[in-house]
């Protein structure tokens, strides 16, 4: 024998239990058990000492199972395995059983766990059959099918444009936005896409107005619009109101002037107080943007001391306005406006919470100008913004009026 020491075998206390079950549990010897395994007898004598004083204590067999014992002992044992492996699972499947997981989630957590578990077990605690999980396994080495690219390609669409609408466009708008790309699909396809990610638009809340103080006319003002702001032509009729936007420091007043074919903002004004200045200022504004107004451009708004003034009164005569004003606290006689306040409150300035006036007032300007006048879809207008409704309405009406004129020179 060499004189170097012979290294010790390390035996796990699995080991151990197990090769002591093969002499309690089936009534064979030490020396043979001892034989077959590998072991000196002193040492698996030993095990099977420690083996029988462990199930005393635990109040088990500490002799040889007859037939039906053993096959009890094997059943039990099996269903402790089942058990054992169903709570590993379930452990690592909690997060989709805690939510409405999809199917293709389940199968890539079984793809993933295929080495650990049964498929059988893993498609049963997960609700899902063997066939759908070999079906989804060979679709996905075939790669993803035509109707699978086509669906990824809307979903970027779709995405990028909510995005670029600030998170506000919804179904309706995204597919019309889709469509003016020349993308053609139906709103519950657009719908289905935005559940897919998680997206949703906003929906503007029905706009409640402060009731407006009466003021006291120097002189009479119709009501020339009866609730017929869109006359079919643009400078036809102007709409006027006004609102308060909060901040830190305290209320901000914004007066806008819109064109009730269009409604685009034409003018604007801001300030820190509510008074005729702020309506003038805005309606020079629009009388600036527009250039030549016609004559008798209807100028309506309610019957608020801002609008019923002698001073505004003046600068409409000035301006060459037809002032026009609706009953006082009915909000369908300024309906138009109302659903301006609540697209502007619900789609951008509730959203955030603003420092000073002079950051509301600026940020405020913008949305005007670069978001609802530009780029937002406006329904009314067949999901066109105002500014390039403008477009296309004097465009097509120049070309009217040029082909009614080459009509009459050759009659």
């Amino acid at each position: 024998m060499s004189d170097q020491k012979r290294q010790r075998r390390s035996y796990t206390p699995e080991y151990r239990i197990e090769a002591a079950n093969l002499v309690i549990d089936t009534g064979r010897s030490i020396a043979a058990v001892a034989k077959v395994i590998g072991v000196g007898e002193q040492t698996l004598g030993t095990w099977v000492k420690a083996e029988k004083v462990r199930r005393r204590g635990a109040g088990e067999p500490t002799g040889a199972l007859n037939e039906d014992e053993r096959a009890e002992l094997a059943r039990l044992r099996r269903e402790n395995f089942d058990l054992k492996q169903d709570n590993e699972f379930f452990g690592k499947s909690s997060r989709l059983l805690r939510v409405e997981a999809s199917k293709q989630e389940k199968f890539e957590l079984m793809d993933s766990e295929k080495a650990h578990y049964a498929i059988r077990r893993m498609a049963r605690l997960l609700e899902v059959t063997k066939a759908g999980y070999y079906a989804w396994k060979k679709r996905r080495r075939a790669g993803p099918s035509k109707r699978a690219r086509a669906q990824r390609s809307l979903d970027g669409h779709v995405a990028e444009i909510h995005a670029e609408s600030d998170g506000v466009y919804g179904a309706p708008r995204v597919a019309a936005q889709l469509a003016r790309q020349g993308v053609s699909v139906d709103e519950k396809t657009v719908a289905a896409s935005l559940r897919r990610q998680g997206l949703e638009g906003i929906s503007p809340r029905r706009f409640r107005p402060v009731t407006t103080l009466q003021g006291v006319a120097t002189h009479h003002i119709p009501d020339l619009v009866k609730r017929v702001w869109d006359r079919g032509e643009l400078d036809a009729v102007w709409i006027s109101d006004i609102t308060y936007l909060r901040t830190w420091e305290g209320f901000v007043y914004l007066c806008v002037i819109r064109d009730g074919c269009s409604r685009r903002v034409l003018g604007w004004a801001m300030d820190a107080r509510q008074d005729s200045d702020l309506v003038e200022r805005a309606l020079r504004m629009a009388h600036t943007l527009r250039e030549m107004v016609p004559d008798d451009v209807i100028f309506h708004a309610d019957k608020g001391a801002q609008y019923t003034s002698a001073q505004l009164h003046q600068a409409s005569v000035e301006l060459g306005f037809k002032q026009s004003v609706g009953r006082t606290g009915v909000c369908w006689d300024n309906a138009m406006s109302e659903s301006f306040w609540s697209s502007l409150k619900t789609e951008f300035f509730e959203r955030r919470v603003w420092q000073t006036r002079a950051e509301a007032m600026r940020e405020v300007a913008r949305w005007i100008e670069v978001v609802y006048n530009r780029r937002r879809l406006h329904s009314a207008l067949g999901m066109v913004p105002p500014v390039e409704f403008e477009e296309k309405f004097r465009a097509e009406h120049s070309a009217g009026r040029v082909q009614e004129e080459a009509s009459t020179q050759a009659a």
